[in-house]
């Protein structure tokens, strides 16, 4: 609902701008807007209030909000990527890729071949760097499978949140 003050030609969308202009005009002081016969209070303050439906949304304000809804349920089926390499379950998201991207890089300058890892399940294992090198290439390639989703087009059907899946690879 949209409401509409209208004091001395000017209209203003809520009750502290019309009020703040009627002090300036008037140096008029009043009590609250009530709940109800508020028509009634603002017309014996001279302000023509209405209530009015809100405008129905545009095409672009109706694609901009399923674009944004589709990204959010991007991110929460990314964020929730888990793969698996030799039976051991690793954290597939967007910081997860980032950390074992880094300790590719460190084990490479450094000349190691295992470093210490907590795994999805929150266990502390030791892992090598070609086992980090195979979970951060199907973290990606899982987050790469859901990348595209929001810019596809919206079926007939569209899947809920409940009914999405989330991508999970295993040996």
């Amino acid at each position: 609902m949209i409401l509409k003050y209208v004091y001395n030609g000017e209209t203003y969308t809520s009750a502290w701008k019309v009020r703040q202009a009627i002090v300036a005009a008037e140096n008029r002081a009043f009590g609250p807007e009530p709940k109800e016969g508020r028509v009634e209070f603002w017309s014996a303050l001279g302000v023509t209030y209405t209530e009015e439906p809100e405008p129905e949304p545009t095409p672009e304000e109706i694609e901009a909000a399923r674009l944004a809804e589709a990204k959010r349920l991007r991110a929460a089926k990314v964020a929730a990527i888990t793969v698996e390499v030799d039976g051991m379950v690793f954290d597939g998201d967007e910081m997860a890729q980032t950390r074992m991207a880094r300790a590719i890089t460190a084990a490479e300058t450094s000349g190691l071949d295992k470093t210490t890892w907590v795994l999805a399940d929150n266990t502390v294992s030791e892992v090598t760097k070609a086992q980090l090198q195979q979970a951060l290439s199907k973290a990606m390639i899982a987050m790469g499978e859901v990348w595209t989703e929001p810019y596809e087009e919206v079926s007939e059907n569209p899947k809920s949140a409940s009914t999405l899946g989330v991508p999970t690879i295993g040996i």
